[in-house]
């Protein structure tokens, strides 16, 4: 451990950054698993990436058909690029579950 330490204490003085990944714990973790989709309502964000559109109204479609899902909730991101604006976020908080795709 003292290693570690050491090397990070030169690292800093020579003016570097050290790229390698902490393992820090994360601040969100992932939901748990739903049962069903019967009778929930889904979020669709599309990144506006060419064909992220036709992917997720498959995608939309198919859980309407397939698994049950009675409401969706379908919105855009302004650019690929950016975090979606909060009222969209906000609006994508109220459904049971939310799909996103990166098309191209």
């Amino acid at each position: 451990m003292s290693t570690q330490i050491d090397l990070q204490s030169r690292i800093a003085a020579l003016g570097l950054v050290d790229p390698t990944d902490r393992q820090e714990e994360p601040e969100r973790r992932p939901a748990a698993p739903l049962e069903t989709l019967e009778g929930l309502r889904g979020g669709f964000l599309d990144n506006r990436k060419g064909n992220a559109d036709t992917i997720l109204e498959a995608i939309r479609q198919r859980l309407a058909d397939g698994y049950g899902m009675t409401d969706s909730v379908v919105r855009s991101k302004w650019v690929f690029s950016a975090p979606a604006a909060p009222d969209i976020i906000d609006e994508l908080a109220e459904c049971d579950f939310v799909v996103t795709a990166v098309g191209d």
